[in-house]
């Protein structure tokens, strides 16, 4: 049965390569490829010390299991390529079926990729000296850790999608992604300590967690082979194979229960709106709200930006810099903008009620403002005051007073206009199962949220810098509740021109202005007969860059990818370092310069990432301009 689902799987990769799924799996390979390299590199490379190697590769090891194990949590649902439900009717006891999808789950990007990078042990044990018999336990384990890494994979998804059937399981996931992505964009605070222990070594207490995980038993029997004790080298090796069997076990157990437990169809529940909605406007403002209140995944977003917020600002006082904190709830704006990028395409099809209305378009997109700027700004506007009196930092008022309204403004203007020009589809919400995992989030569309509202606050900061002290509040005002009516206004058009379209895309997920080549008459002779895999569509054609030249489309990427790292990371963070007087070096380039020079390199480094992103977003916008011209002339236009 093994053998049939690993076709199986086979087949659907091989049909499935279009889109935005074949751009995802081939970024996320050659990036899984580069940071398997990475440690294969540490591994191979020489040290002062003996143990760093092993407690590198052990710490490597460790991050690579804890990505299989959280990753679902973080990126939504793990490989649900064949999913248990589609063989339910079929004769099979859950092991057996358990044993068949345990098979296929080693086929894939992931398990590839994890392979080579845990192949870092074998150079380890070859570059040590450890001599042939380490190498040939090196392999061993490299095999074991990998099915372990699977299984529990696995095992960890089943629990996750049991547990997240609820608020407080909602809760949990959000709080493990957010401590997940707070952690990996706060690794600068941990840099002066990596590299102290890159110069002394580490602890003896980390080095002995380390190996007593068990992403560092397979060191553990690899150092052990090297020394002869082989009793040690069995009892790692059994192991890892004994933990691999409990988690195909528990696998097994939960996906009975997923294949012979029925989802609660819910109750009834009272509605009182209360007396403030009488009008249109007001109405779709009370439904957003109860939707906020009541759906898993709204909650779920709203949970995962609060705890985003609070541990990405409070993270640096590890090592005594309260830098962030005057700033949480800048944070949580930015980021409840960019987890609400998405509205209608949440909705699903019942775009289909609001096309039956005359006028509800402009209704529906103010009451989503409003509703959105009542759940956003409340807590923005408490965090920033509390943490701003914690941290003692009343001379950073000037700034929030700027900032906090031009992004309120600005997030309920971007995230409507957004959501309408660049929806996902998503599963109708009264079909949609409790499991969360199951609803994955679409990065390039929370990217490009981030990146517009963060740019709505332009004047705001300009204003501060340049202008008298009343300037800033009284241009983030204007200039926030600007945003918010023509961003507002601009998807209200949007929606009333092309209600039709947009229903048919989230009901399909097919563009309906994208035409399909004519097909050719005949092929070739020289081709026919000759088999052929179908070629990988990456997506760009739904951007508008198949139309651009080769440079310049690698120009648009490159530039909206990388600009972050001068814009923000060697521009904006050190500046508010210098601003409030808390600086830590780290990596950012302009505190490590004398006094005179590192003014003008922030400003260099914020000058140079605006180039990128304006001149990049500006190219994309035009080619995506030009594509929807031509999707929409007639075949026998000009």
């Amino acid at each position: 049965m093994a053998v049939l689902l690993i076709q199986m799987k086979l087949a659907v990769l091989r049909h499935s390569m279009t889109g935005r799924r074949a751009a995802q799996m081939v970024t996320g390979a050659l990036t899984g490829l580069a940071l398997a390299g990475g440690l294969i590199v540490l591994a191979a490379r020489d040290y002062p010390l003996a143990s760093l190697p092993f407690d590198l590769v052990g710490v490597g090891f460790a991050l690579w299991t804890a990505g299989w194990l959280l990753g679902p949590a973080l990126f939504g649902g793990g490989d649900e390529t064949l999913r248990p439900e589609h063989f339910s009717l079929l004769s099979f006891t859950p092991r057996r079926l358990a044993a068949g999808l345990a098979g296929a789950a080693f086929v894939g990007v992931a398990p590839l990729v994890t392979l080579v990078a845990f192949c870092a042990l074998v150079v380890l044990a070859a570059k040590a000296g450890l001599g042939a018999a380490a190498t040939a336990v090196g392999v061993a384990a490299v095999v074991l850790q990998l099915v372990v890494c699977v299984l529990a994979s696995r095992l960890v998804t089943a629990v996750l999608g049991q547990v997240m059937r609820s608020k407080a399981g909602a809760a949990l996931a959000a709080l493990v992604s957010a401590a997940i992505l707070a952690g990996l964009h706060s690794s600068w605070v941990l840099s002066p300590l990596v590299q102290a222990a890159l110069r002394t070594g580490f602890p003896d207490p980390f080095s002995a967690w380390v190996v007593a995980l068990p992403s560092g038993w397979g060191l553990v029997a690899v150092r052990a082979a090297g020394q002869g004790q082989w009793p040690t080298v069995a009892a790692a090796l059994a192991g890892l194979a004994a933990l691999g069997v409990v988690c195909w076990y528990g696998w097994a157990a939960l996906l009975k229960r997923r294949l012979t437990t029925r989802r609660a169809s819910g109750r009834p529940v009272r509605v009182a709106a209360g007396g403030w909605a009488k009008g249109p406007m007001t109405a779709v403002a009370a439904r957003e709200l109860r939707t906020w209140s009541r759906d898993l995944l709204r909650f779920h977003y709203l949970v995962f930006a609060l705890c985003y917020a609070l541990a990405f600002c409070l993270l640096p006082l590890a090592i005594d810099a309260p830098i962030f904190l005057p700033w949480t709830g800048v944070v949580f704006a930015l980021w409840v903008a960019a987890i609400s990028a998405n509205l209608y395409g949440e909705d699903g099809t019942e775009l289909w009620g609001k096309m039956m209305v005359p006028g509800a378009a402009r209704h529906d997109v103010r009451g989503r403002q409003l509703a959105w700027l009542l759940v956003a700004a409340p807590p923005t506007l408490v965090l920033t005051v509390a943490m701003v009196v914690f941290a003692g930092e009343s001379g950073l008022w000037p700034w929030l007073a700027a900032l906090v309204p031009a992004l309120l403004g600005g997030g309920a203007g971007v995230t409507v206009l957004v959501s309408v020009l660049r929806p996902v589809p998503m599963t109708d919400p009264h079909r949609r199962g409790g499991n969360l995992l199951e609803n994955g989030t679409d990065f390039a569309q929370v990217l490009l949220v981030l990146i517009l509202t963060a740019a709505t606050a332009a004047p705001a900061y300009f204003a501060v810098r340049l202008g008298p002290v009343w300037a800033g509040p009284v241009m983030g005002l204007v200039g926030g509740a600007a945003m918010a009516w023509l961003l507002g206004r601009l998807a209200a058009t949007r929606l009333e021109s092309s209600a039709p379209e947009l229903l048919l895309h989230l009901r399909t997920g097919v563009s309906p202005n994208r035409r399909r080549p004519a097909p050719a008459l005949a092929a070739p002779a020289l081709d026919r007969g000759r088999p052929h895999l179908p070629r990988p569509d990456l997506g760009l054609d739904e951007l508008g860059l198949d139309l651009a030249p080769t440079g310049r489309r690698a120009y648009v990427i490159a530039s909206l990818t990388l600009c972050w790292v001068p814009l923000v990371a060697q521009g904006i963070v050190p500046a508010l370092m210098l601003t409030t007087g808390q600086v830590t070096r780290s990596w950012f380039l302009a505190l490590h310069l004398p006094q005179h020079l590192r003014w003008p390199t922030i400003i260099a480094m914020i000058a140079l990432g605006l180039v990128l992103l304006t001149t990049g977003l500006g190219a994309g916008l035009y080619y995506l301009a030009k594509s929807r011209r031509d999707s929409i002339e007639p075949d026998g236009g000009p």
